[in-house]
Protein backbone atom coordinates (compact mmCIF):
# COMPACT_ATOMS: atom_id res chain seq x y z
CA UNK A 1 0.00 0.00 0.00
CA UNK A 2 1.29 3.33 -1.22
CA UNK A 3 1.83 5.90 1.67
CA UNK A 4 0.18 9.42 1.43
CA UNK A 5 3.04 11.97 2.24
CA UNK A 6 0.43 14.65 3.89
CA UNK A 7 -0.48 11.77 6.38
CA UNK A 8 2.98 11.15 8.00
CA UNK A 9 3.92 13.44 11.20
CA UNK A 10 5.22 16.83 10.67
CA UNK A 11 8.89 18.47 10.27
CA UNK A 12 7.93 21.42 12.98
CA UNK A 13 10.27 24.16 12.26
CA UNK A 14 11.21 27.36 14.43
CA UNK A 15 14.00 30.26 14.16
CA UNK A 16 14.97 33.33 15.53
CA UNK A 17 17.25 35.85 14.09
CA UNK A 18 19.19 37.27 17.14
CA UNK A 19 21.83 35.28 19.31
CA UNK A 20 20.30 36.91 22.06
CA UNK A 21 17.05 35.45 21.25
CA UNK A 22 19.10 32.52 20.22
CA UNK A 23 20.65 32.50 24.38
CA UNK A 24 17.26 33.44 26.14
CA UNK A 25 15.20 30.50 24.42
CA UNK A 26 12.30 32.77 25.02
CA UNK A 27 11.06 32.96 21.11
CA UNK A 28 12.05 29.19 20.64
CA UNK A 29 9.99 27.87 23.59
CA UNK A 30 7.17 30.36 22.16
CA UNK A 31 7.05 28.75 18.72
CA UNK A 32 6.63 25.34 19.89
CA UNK A 33 4.50 26.10 22.28
CA UNK A 34 2.25 27.57 19.75
CA UNK A 35 2.71 24.78 17.75
CA UNK A 36 2.03 21.98 20.29
CA UNK A 37 -0.92 23.73 20.87
CA UNK A 38 -2.19 24.06 17.09
CA UNK A 39 -1.17 20.24 16.68
CA UNK A 40 -3.94 19.32 19.72
CA UNK A 41 -6.38 21.79 18.09
CA UNK A 42 -6.27 20.46 14.42
CA UNK A 43 -5.57 16.91 14.48
CA UNK A 44 -1.99 17.37 13.26
CA UNK A 45 0.86 14.92 14.32
CA UNK A 46 4.73 16.49 14.73
CA UNK A 47 7.27 13.68 14.16
CA UNK A 48 10.80 15.98 14.39
CA UNK A 49 12.14 19.51 15.60
CA UNK A 50 14.23 21.64 13.75
CA UNK A 51 15.34 25.32 14.74
CA UNK A 52 17.50 27.86 13.61
CA UNK A 53 19.14 30.06 16.27
CA UNK A 54 20.59 33.55 15.01
CA UNK A 55 20.09 33.07 12.02
CA UNK A 56 18.59 35.71 9.26
CA UNK A 57 15.28 34.83 7.41
CA UNK A 58 17.28 36.49 4.22
CA UNK A 59 17.93 33.29 2.45
CA UNK A 60 16.52 29.89 3.02
CA UNK A 61 19.75 28.30 1.64
CA UNK A 62 21.79 29.47 4.67
CA UNK A 63 19.67 28.08 7.66
CA UNK A 64 20.65 24.44 8.14
CA UNK A 65 17.55 23.46 10.33
CA UNK A 66 15.19 24.42 7.66
CA UNK A 67 17.42 22.87 4.62
CA UNK A 68 17.19 19.65 7.22
CA UNK A 69 13.42 19.86 7.36
CA UNK A 70 13.23 20.13 3.77
CA UNK A 71 15.10 17.35 3.05
CA UNK A 72 12.78 15.63 6.04
CA UNK A 73 9.93 15.97 3.60
CA UNK A 74 11.62 15.49 0.29
CA UNK A 75 12.65 12.33 0.87
CA UNK A 76 8.94 10.95 2.47
CA UNK A 77 10.45 11.06 5.64
CA UNK A 78 7.41 13.80 7.16
CA UNK A 79 4.63 14.51 5.48
CA UNK A 80 5.05 18.90 5.30
CA UNK A 81 6.66 21.81 7.85
CA UNK A 82 4.43 23.36 10.07
CA UNK A 83 6.15 26.53 11.59
CA UNK A 84 4.30 29.12 14.46
CA UNK A 85 4.81 32.62 12.10
CA UNK A 86 4.99 32.75 8.39
CA UNK A 87 8.15 35.01 8.70
CA UNK A 88 9.94 32.17 10.61
CA UNK A 89 9.66 30.44 7.30
CA UNK A 90 11.46 33.40 5.41
CA UNK A 91 10.94 37.53 4.60
CA UNK A 92 11.14 37.59 0.76
CA UNK A 93 7.25 36.52 -0.56
CA UNK A 94 8.70 35.46 -3.38
CA UNK A 95 10.69 32.22 -1.53
CA UNK A 96 7.47 31.63 0.28
CA UNK A 97 5.73 31.91 -3.22
CA UNK A 98 7.95 29.12 -4.49
CA UNK A 99 7.74 27.04 -1.30
CA UNK A 100 4.09 26.77 -1.17
CA UNK A 101 4.21 25.48 -5.25
CA UNK A 102 6.09 22.92 -4.13
CA UNK A 103 4.32 21.71 -1.63
CA UNK A 104 1.02 22.09 -3.63
CA UNK A 105 2.55 19.99 -6.36
CA UNK A 106 4.23 17.40 -4.42
CA UNK A 107 1.70 16.77 -2.16
CA UNK A 108 3.04 17.53 0.91
CA UNK A 109 1.51 20.06 3.67
CA UNK A 110 2.92 23.25 4.44
CA UNK A 111 1.86 25.37 7.50
CA UNK A 112 1.39 28.44 8.59
CA UNK A 113 0.05 29.09 11.74
CA UNK A 114 -0.48 32.94 12.06
CA UNK A 115 -1.42 33.20 8.69
CA UNK A 116 -3.80 30.51 8.42
CA UNK A 117 -1.42 29.02 5.80
CA UNK A 118 -2.68 25.40 5.23
CA UNK A 119 -1.74 23.98 1.55
CA UNK A 120 -4.55 21.23 2.12
CA UNK A 121 -7.24 23.53 3.42
CA UNK A 122 -9.37 25.72 1.25
CA UNK A 123 -9.42 28.75 3.43
CA UNK A 124 -5.17 27.72 3.23
CA UNK A 125 -5.48 28.11 -0.40
CA UNK A 126 -6.93 31.42 -0.61
CA UNK A 127 -3.46 32.20 1.65
CA UNK A 128 -1.78 30.88 -0.86
CA UNK A 129 -3.38 32.62 -4.04
CA UNK A 130 -2.47 36.05 -1.91
CA UNK A 131 1.07 35.06 -1.72
CA UNK A 132 1.29 34.33 -5.48
CA UNK A 133 -0.54 38.17 -6.00
CA UNK A 134 2.72 39.42 -3.38
CA UNK A 135 5.05 37.22 -5.13
CA UNK A 136 4.65 38.11 -8.65
CA UNK A 137 4.35 42.06 -7.75
CA UNK A 138 7.84 41.64 -5.32
CA UNK A 139 9.25 39.80 -8.93
CA UNK A 140 7.91 42.92 -10.52
CA UNK A 141 9.18 45.73 -8.35
CA UNK A 142 12.89 44.02 -7.97
CA UNK A 143 12.91 43.83 -11.79
CA UNK A 144 11.85 47.24 -12.38
CA UNK A 145 14.69 48.48 -9.51
CA UNK A 146 17.46 46.65 -11.13
CA UNK A 147 16.49 47.87 -14.84
CA UNK A 148 16.69 51.42 -13.41
CA UNK A 149 20.00 50.85 -11.26
CA UNK A 150 21.09 49.67 -14.89
CA UNK A 151 19.92 52.69 -17.14
CA UNK A 152 21.60 54.91 -14.13
CA UNK A 153 25.45 53.00 -14.50
CA UNK A 154 25.18 52.86 -17.93
CA UNK A 155 24.42 56.77 -17.85
CA UNK A 156 27.74 56.86 -15.69
CA UNK A 157 29.51 54.93 -18.03
CA UNK A 158 29.70 52.27 -15.00
CA UNK A 159 30.35 48.37 -15.38
CA UNK A 160 26.84 47.02 -13.86
CA UNK A 161 28.38 45.15 -10.84
CA UNK A 162 30.26 42.54 -12.94
CA UNK A 163 33.72 43.17 -15.32
CA UNK A 164 33.37 44.90 -18.91
CA UNK A 165 34.86 45.21 -21.77
CA UNK A 166 36.95 48.54 -21.73
CA UNK A 167 34.92 51.08 -23.92
CA UNK A 168 37.88 51.61 -26.63
CA UNK A 169 38.02 47.91 -27.03
CA UNK A 170 33.76 47.66 -27.34
CA UNK A 171 34.03 50.51 -29.38
CA UNK A 172 35.88 48.97 -32.04
CA UNK A 173 34.14 45.85 -31.91
CA UNK A 174 31.24 48.12 -32.93
CA UNK A 175 33.27 49.33 -35.54
CA UNK A 176 34.41 46.30 -36.93
CA UNK A 177 30.62 44.84 -37.19
CA UNK A 178 29.99 48.17 -39.02
CA UNK A 179 32.36 47.08 -41.97
CA UNK A 180 30.40 43.39 -42.12
CA UNK A 181 32.38 41.64 -39.60
CA UNK A 182 31.29 38.51 -38.50
CA UNK A 183 31.14 37.69 -34.54
CA UNK A 184 33.22 35.18 -34.74
CA UNK A 185 35.92 36.63 -37.36
CA UNK A 186 36.17 39.62 -34.66
CA UNK A 187 36.43 37.23 -31.86
CA UNK A 188 39.35 35.46 -33.88
CA UNK A 189 40.73 38.94 -34.52
CA UNK A 190 41.07 39.69 -31.17
CA UNK A 191 42.18 36.16 -29.89
CA UNK A 192 44.95 36.51 -32.08
CA UNK A 193 46.26 40.06 -31.25
CA UNK A 194 46.04 39.09 -27.26
CA UNK A 195 43.34 41.61 -26.93
CA UNK A 196 42.35 40.94 -22.68
CA UNK A 197 38.61 39.94 -22.22
CA UNK A 198 36.53 42.07 -19.44
CA UNK A 199 37.91 38.50 -16.98
CA UNK A 200 41.47 39.11 -18.48
CA UNK A 201 41.34 36.13 -20.38
CA UNK A 202 42.70 35.96 -24.28
CA UNK A 203 40.44 34.11 -25.85
CA UNK A 204 37.71 35.44 -27.81
CA UNK A 205 34.68 33.48 -28.59
CA UNK A 206 31.10 35.02 -30.43
CA UNK A 207 29.36 35.41 -27.54
CA UNK A 208 31.62 37.54 -25.62
CA UNK A 209 31.94 40.03 -29.06
CA UNK A 210 28.07 40.02 -29.14
CA UNK A 211 27.84 40.48 -25.29
CA UNK A 212 30.44 43.75 -25.36
CA UNK A 213 28.86 44.91 -28.44
CA UNK A 214 25.25 45.01 -26.68
CA UNK A 215 26.32 46.72 -23.86
CA UNK A 216 28.21 49.30 -25.19
CA UNK A 217 25.37 50.33 -27.59
CA UNK A 218 22.58 50.02 -24.40
CA UNK A 219 25.13 52.23 -22.25
CA UNK A 220 25.67 54.97 -25.69
CA UNK A 221 21.98 54.75 -25.75
CA UNK A 222 21.14 55.33 -22.14
CA UNK A 223 23.98 58.30 -22.18
CA UNK A 224 22.20 60.15 -25.09
CA UNK A 225 18.81 59.50 -23.87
Amino acid sequence: METVTNQLPLAAYTRVSTHGQAESGLGIRAQKRQITEAADAHGFTVGTWHADEGRSGASMRNRPGLQEALTEVREGRAGGIVCAKLDRLGRSTADMFTLVEEAQKKGWRLVAIDAGLDTTTTAGEIVAMALAMAARFEWRRISERQHEKFRELRKEGRPRGRPAVPAKVADRIIGMRDQGMTYRAIAEKLTVESVPTARSATVWHFTTVRSAEKARKQELSAQTG
